[in-house]
């Protein structure tokens, strides 16, 4: 090798080429443009010692670059690159990548594909499927993600949906591949694996919470006709703003140093009196007496606006809890102007 000069992509070709098993180079050969073989044959066949921090230092960066990949495309070749990898990882390491090998960081494949589609187009395409379709689908995304999309779904079906979601637990492979289908993508999953978390009642919980006022209220009225036991589990796993004044005065104080006061005051809009006094109670009076003044002199808000200010609180809270510096006691939009 010549001192440190910087490889070329062809010579770094080469080199990799030579470090796996023949058989797995020869199906990358055949699957080489004529004009790329040619260079990295000619520049392998001049290749004498490489020191082993190279060769390391060269497949590393393949690695790195097969997880980063935006636009390799996964079709016959798949095989021959996991072949590729086999050479070099663990059977473990390459099932990891190869999931992840595909546009997007390997996010447009069946399912996954659908994390990064906006809620309308979601909705959409979910609006002649079945319940149970729409709950699987559902279980798939971030819970915020999953309430927008459960709000651009007809009102009728919305309370089915969220009773399926609910009594989602382990899903079989198989039932994720038949869905796959439906979605006309094609999902890669592990052989090994017997299931698969989905849903459930801590699901469901964390997807109401994302959901406005008027969609929760109209969901779990729906809900109670047909089983109102299911809507007490879900509100007991659900956590509110307004059951912030359950927290005690140490805790309310801890999480009052977590957030802003522009949040607090746009939060405490529509909040009840008992929540407002367990704020100001555990704020300085200076500060207490700013946000008073400015409730008072605040005009008309988007109802949204105040929702997504008390959420914001409420995950502040959630951390707090995790962090176990606060404790949460469980309980049991239109763009209104408020």
């Amino acid at each position: 090798m010549a001192g440190e000069r910087k490889l070329s992509g062809t010579e770094r070709a080469a080199i990799l080429l030579l470090t796996v098993r023949e058989d797995v180079a020869q199906e990358i050969m055949k699957i080489l443009p004529t004009q790329t073989l040619h260079r990295v044959t000619g520049y392998a066949a001049m290749l004498r010692d490489v020191p082993v921090e190279t060769i390391v230092e060269i497949k590393r960066e393949f690695c790195e670059k097969m997880r980063n990949a935006n636009a390799l495309q996964l079709g016959n070749t798949r095989e021959v690159i996991r072949e590729l990898l086999s050479g070099f990882m663990s059977p473990e390491e390459v099932e990891k990548l190869t999931l992840d090998m595909s546009p997007d960081g390997g996010a447009t494949e069946g399912l996954e594909a659908l994390k990064w589609m906006a809620p309308d187009s979601i909705a959409a395409f979910l609006r002649n499927e079945h319940p149970q379709t729409i709950a699987l689908v559902l279980a798939h995304l971030e819970p915020s993600h999953s309430a927008q999309v459960l709000q651009k779904l007809r009102p009728s079906i919305q309370p089915e949906v969220i009773m399926r979601l609910s009594n989602l637990d382990r899903v079989a492979p198989t039932v994720l591949q038949d869905l796959n289908k439906v979605l006309k993508e094609e999902l890669i999953t592990s052989a090994s694996a017997s299931s698969e978390v989905l849903g459930g009642l801590e699901n469901v919980a964390e997807i109401m919470n994302n959901m406005d006022k008027n969609s929760e209220t109209s969901i779990f009225e729906s809900i109670e006709e047909i089983n109102p036991s299911l809507v007490e589990e879900i509100r007991e796993l659900m956590f509110t703003f307004e059951d912030l004044q359950n927290v005690d005065n140490r805790g309310m104080q801890e999480l009052s140093k977590q957030i802003s006061n522009e949040h607090l005051v746009l939060a405490l809009k529509t909040a009840s009196d008992v929540i407002k006094q367990k704020f100001f109670a555990n704020i300085s009076s200076r500060a207490a007496d700013l946000i008073k003044e400015e409730l008072e002199v605040m005009g008309p808000v988007k109802l949204s606006d105040v929702e997504a200010a008390q959420q914001e609180i409420v995950k502040v809270a959630r951390r707090l809890a995790d962090e176990g510096k606060i404790m949460l006691a469980g309980k049991g939009g239109a763009e209104a102007l408020v």
